[in-house]
């Protein structure tokens, strides 16, 4: 088993927002019965009061959950550096250009613009008057380790601190093709210094997928784990050890 790579960071703060209202209990079921509480939890969207109507109302479901997870880890210092991760993006929006584009043959310029994968963080950098650099990625299994590695190299560069946001929004039923779904939506976002809270080694040797990784990041945090296992893209795994 080879380490291709280790480095180490410190979260000062983190939110998660999920589309389903879960109990912090919820965290510590086995994963059996986590994925089956969820059916029955009822959804639920943020309201977003600290932002204008018009500007509300352009934001999709994804965006919301976002903006209401990362407002209140900023409030002291916003301008600073962004990471947004996300395998599928707006992937419900983008179906329904398809469909408009298949049926009316045509889309709507509006919606075509917020479906790019970075349109997220452009809202983010209006509504909050971000001018520090702005990175989205894509990443596969492995969004949230991917995503805190580019967090750690802007954190070498000089900055202070960095938002790093994993967000999905899975694909909706109604559009009947194979595709990986959980039953929620979620926005986790986190706020990272240089320090050794975390160390992350990445390894060749694979390890079963289990849950979506910012998911297992959330749980262990929750059930007081010190060390655990994600799969990664590569094929290989990512070792978490916390401090």
């Amino acid at each position: 088993m080879d380490n291709i790579l280790k480095f180490s960071f410190f979260v000062k703060n983190y939110q998660i927002l999920t589309s389903k209202q879960l109990q912090e209990s919820d965290w510590l079921l086995s994963l059996p019965e986590f994925f089956s509480i969820l059916q029955s939890r009822p959804e639920t969207l943020p309201k977003l009061d600290f932002l204008p109507p018009m500007k509300r109302r352009r934001l999709s479901r994804q965006s919301r959950l976002f903006f209401e997870a990362a407002w209140s880890l900023v409030t002291e210092q916003p301008n600073i550096p962004v990471v947004y991760a996300s395998l599928n993006g707006e992937i419900n929006r983008s179906f329904e250009l398809w469909r408009s584009l298949i049926l009316e043959g045509d889309v709507s310029p509006t919606s075509f613009s917020l479906s790019v994968h970075n349109a997220l963080i452009g809202q983010w950098s209006e509504l909050r008057k971000v001018t520090a650099e702005m990175t989205a990625i894509s990443a596969q299994k492995d969004c949230l380790e991917t995503a805190l590695l580019e967090a750690f190299l802007l954190l070498q560069d000089g900055q202070d601190q960095v938002l790093v946001a994993v967000c999905e929004s899975f694909l909706d039923k109604k559009f009947a093709v194979a595709a990986p779904r959980l039953t929620l939506d979620y926005a986790l976002c986190l706020v990272v210094e240089k320090g050794e809270g975390f160390e992350l080694s990445l390894f060749d040797t694979p390890e079963d997928a289990g849950i979506d990784n910012a998911l297992s990041w959330m749980r262990n945090m929750q059930v007081g784990s010190k060390r655990w296992k994600t799969p990664a893209s590569n094929g290989g795994h990512w070792q978490w050890v916390k401090a």
